[in-house]
């Protein structure tokens, strides 16, 4: 069996650690603990194909659904249809403690170690957009099935991230890393 190590993305706030990886006829599901450090947000965005489920543990869970504000709290489960634009935050003063699922799987557990991998490596704005338009094409277009941020507009992105995503195969940036891996390794 395969277990994780916790990760940590200063950008958003939050500690993932995967518990689940399924593969199935329908394309599996990811499960992750997840903790929300008070003042962290996840900005606006959408799983295109995916359908997220939050289960609260402890804590209030602020969230804007579809533009609608709602507060998840300790055995509350907050379901996200696809394509439905959210945003998740803590205004504190303690943390937000959850179970998240997203069902398929696709590439959730690559996407959420690139974002955080990218922020540990320096080369983010502060709130983890990537500072080389190299890699912000080849990371967000790589993800685009997973996750798009809906600002700027998505058919702006549809525009301009791959042209950034075929310069960056051409530079040799790649969307992600090896070293970004949270499973743990025998030898680690």
């Amino acid at each position: 069996m395969t277990s994780f190590l916790p990760f940590f993305n200063p950008a958003t706030g939050e500690w993932i650690e995967y518990l689940a990886l399924t593969d199935d006829a329908d394309g599996g599901m990811v499960r992750f603990d997840w903790r929300s450090v008070p003042g962290g947000v996840i900005t606006e965005h959408i799983h295109p194909g995916q359908e997220e489920r939050f289960t609260i543990i402890a804590g209030e869970a602020h969230f804007t659904l579809d533009g609608e504000a709602l507060v998840g709290r300790p055995g509350d489960t907050v379901v996200v249809p696809a394509g439905i634009p959210h945003s998740e935050g803590n205004p504190g003063p303690g943390e937000v403690h959850g179970v998240v699922e997203l069902r398929p799987a696709l590439k959730t557990k690559e996407l959420h170690e690139a974002f955080a991998g990218l922020v540990a490596d320096g080369g983010t704005t502060a709130r983890g957009a990537p500072k080389n338009p190299l890699q912000l094409g080849a990371t967000f277009w790589h993800f685009r099935h997973e996750s798009r941020v809906t600002s700027p507009p998505i058919w702006a992105q549809n525009l301009f991230l791959p042209v950034l995503w075929a310069l960056a195969k051409i530079a040799g940036v790649r969307p992600y890393y090896e070293r970004w891996d949270s499973r743990e390794h025998p030898d680690h």
